[in-house]
């Protein structure tokens, strides 16, 4: 089976419970206060692992932070790629939930953003041709790690959240698929056909395809369900009902359990539907890795 590496970010996450999230100005109590294993990367790892498969995790952090690798290792995550140095901190997270399950965060690189080349180059010298590598725009030197994986001969997905506008300047073009949400989607094609609902998200997944006809996308639409999209042709899976607690990890859960779908031989219809699946599990649970669903749950 293809070997699957995700580089990416590691978090401590701190969350806070409150009535609705804070505005400009204003101060509010919280009503509960929990420290969370988080990041993307990590998030990702986390739901690829409880999806069943292997998959190695290589991030960059303090050794603040070495209790989220243990609770990466007991998910059956293969931590021995990630970089732990003293000279700076793990990355951070401020995250408020709200009452609606909608959630707010401000993010702090620390260990994140400090990769350099020759830490790159020793994580990818442990893949070959072929091999998954998941990437997020959380850490740095993304561009070098998009090149190399490429000339190696990774399968290169890419998650480009968060979302600004140094992503338009990375080798896109050698990206194998897209993992992106409406507003991500949107702002990769500078869609100017509105926003939200008034987005057609089979238009937006057409338009994608066209400017970067190379590669797939998988588009998350919210209540719209998921899309996916590749040579013209874009395949839907509807959102599933359910009771909405806390929406962080929602979409690295998804993204996790697509990715664990295509590698066990499912189409990608039913790839659609699985990761949907896995998704509102986690919603409606508190909590990021520790609301993923495990396999026996979703397939």
């Amino acid at each position: 089976m293809r070997r699957i590496l995700v580089l990416g970010s590691i978090n401590i996450d701190d969350v806070y419970a409150v009535e609705h999230i804070v505005v400009a100005g204003e101060t509010i109590s919280s009503r509960s206060v929990s420290h969370n294993a988080g990041g993307k990367g990590a998030n990702q790892a986390a739901a690829l692992a409880k999806a069943g498969l292997d998959v190695c995790f290589a991030g960059k952090m303090g050794s603040d932070g070495k209790w989220v690798l243990d609770i990466l290792s007991s998910m059956n995550v293969d931590t021995g790629y990630t970089i732990a140095d003293d000279s700076f901190s793990t990355g951070h997270a401020i995250i408020q939930v709200d009452d609606k399950g909608q959630n707010s965060i401000i993010l702090y690189a620390g260990g994140n953003k400090e990769f350099t080349e020759s830490d790159i180059d020793n994580i990818l010298g442990n893949f070959s041709e072929n091999d998954i590598l998941l990437l997020q725009n959380e850490i740095n030197l993304i561009d070098y790690a998009i090149r190399e994986a490429s000339r190696k001969g990774l399968y290169i997905c890419f998650n480009p959240s968060p979302f600004d506008s140094d992503i338009r300047e990375l080798p896109l073009e050698l990206v194998d698929c897209f993992f992106v949400n409406e507003l991500e989607g949107a702002a990769l094609a500078e869609w100017e056909a509105g926003s939200g609902k008034d987005i057609c998200f089979h238009d937006l997944a057409m338009k994608l395809c066209t400017l970067y006809p190379e590669s797939s996308f998988v588009l998350t639409a919210g209540a719209d369900g998921a899309y996916y999209a590749e040579s013209g042709k874009v395949f839907h899976a509807s959102a599933r009902e359910c009771t909405v607690r806390d929406t962080t990890g929602a979409g690295d859960t998804f993204c996790g359990y697509f990715i664990s779908a295509r590698v066990l031989g499912y189409p990608i219809e039913k790839a659609l539907e699985i990761a949907n699946k896995a998704a509102s599990i986690t919603v409606s649970r508190d909590g990021a890795m520790e609301s993923m669903p495990v396999s026996g749950e979703v397939f």
